[in-house]
């Protein structure tokens, strides 16, 4: 295993109740998600769970009205859909944090964004910024 994937791992790896998600609703508006949808993705508090899988980091989140699956490399591109979104990926593990910048397929139609996910204390922050 990489030192990369033992540090992540180390650092995330395990169950998780999303304390805080900072900036989420304005970046789901700008990937042009409808207002129903955005409120409660924004209200919502997924357990999470980040293990790894192959050599891929793999989150499973769940909540009242969605489950979502990710699976992806470290420092590799990737394709990855929300809400039938299409976007490019790359994430890379920085400074203790898990980092996700994601180039949509339709760049006039919606923003790119990127996600950092990191543990604070006890708690896994994810913050969002375009």
């Amino acid at each position: 295993m990489s030192v990369c994937l033992s540090a992540i791992d180390e650092q995330l790896g395990g169950k998780w109740e999303l304390d805080r998600s900072e900036n989420f609703d304005e970046a789901l508006q700008e990937m042009g998600l409808n207002v129903v949808f955005r409120k409660l993705a924004s209200h919502a508090k997924p357990s999470m769970e980040i293990e790894l899988e192959d050599g891929k980091v793999k989150i499973n989140a769940k909540a009242a009205f969605f489950t979502q699956t990710m699976v992806f490399p470290i420092n590799e591109p990737y394709e990855q859909e929300f809400e039938g979104i299409k976007m490019k990926c790359m994430t890379k593990w920085e400074n203790n944090k898990l980092v996700t910048e994601a180039i949509p397929e339709e760049p006039d139609k919606h923003k790119a964004q990127k996600f950092h996910r990191e543990r604070v204390n006890d708690e896994l922050v994810q913050r969002t910024r375009n």
